[in-house]
């Protein structure tokens, strides 16, 4: 288990599991993150899992089963594909 604490000089990245509890201490949050990024990305490629994240922080109801709106935008960094290959076969007519 990860926990972050706020401690008065920074924040600790309390790594909590079978044994006794370690502590890594950071100056900023920023330096926790990279720091913890880092860690998670290490873990998850040896095999590790996630089992569980909190808080949980999504709500309303399971929208991956209701069909998307005409004008979604969800891939609007697609749009400039679309246009340069509309004018690539223009150009061949």
């Amino acid at each position: 288990m990860l926990r972050r604490e706020i401690i008065e000089n920074g924040v600790n990245l309390v790594i909590a599991g079978e044994g006794v509890p370690r502590v890594f201490s950071f100056p900023t949050i920023d330096r926790l993150i990279h720091f913890q990024n880092d860690m998670e990305a290490f873990l998850l490629r040896t095999g590790w899992t996630f089992v569980e994240f909190s808080p949980e922080r999504r709500t309303g109801v399971e929208r991956r089963h209701f069909p998307r709106r005409a004008n979604d935008r969800r891939r609007w960094w697609t749009d400039s594909v679309r246009l340069f290959l509309r004018q690539g076969n223009e150009r061949r007519r």
